[in-house]
């Protein structure tokens, strides 16, 4: 996201290219923008960031497909760490109140309200049927079939 609109962040970005360096990804641009050390200056740290996502065969999505691709990794992150939901929620919130709230991550500026709420009363009225005994497992759910429908590509006849 950070290349790809005018949101983002340049220490994000940075930590990106180290959990890259991590999982074995290997190009020049890459470990020098994984070694870059604050302050960032974030016009060097998006064009290391350029470069490395094209020695990787990346494409750098724009506008709402680049809001969209860091939504999915704050989603996906909300699956494998559940504890910290709250403060994932609370940024896809966020992005989409920035985003002229996107359509596709509008559920999460719900959910994080109708999450929010429950916690200091019993009840909430931003999502139908959500309860304090169940809007974890809603959210989980939620994460799940966004995940589905997002990292599936849709067909021909599906695009009108």
């Amino acid at each position: 996201m950070f290349c790809g609109s005018h949101l983002g962040d340049a220490e994000d970005c940075v930590q990106w290219a180290g959990d890259a360096v991590c999982e074995g990804h290997d190009t020049p641009s890459l470990w020098i923008l994984a070694g870059l050390l604050p302050p960032l200056n974030p016009f060097e740290v998006r064009d290391y960031a350029t470069r490395a996502l094209q020695e990787l065969d990346i494409a750098i999505p724009s506008g709402s497909d680049a809001v969209s691709a860091f939504a999915r990794d704050l989603i996906a992150e909300i699956i494998t760490a559940p504890a910290r939901m709250q403060a994932h929620l609370a940024r896809l919130c966020s992005l989409c109140m920035a985003q002229d709230y996107q359509r596709d991550i509008y559920d999460f500026y719900l959910l994080r309200w109708a999450y929010d709420d429950l916690q200091r009363e019993p009840s909430q009225f931003y999502w139908p049927g959500a309860d304090r005994s169940n809007i974890r497992d809603i959210v989980l759910e939620k994460c799940r079939t966004w995940l589905l429908d997002y990292d599936t590509p849709p067909r021909a006849n599906d695009a009108g």
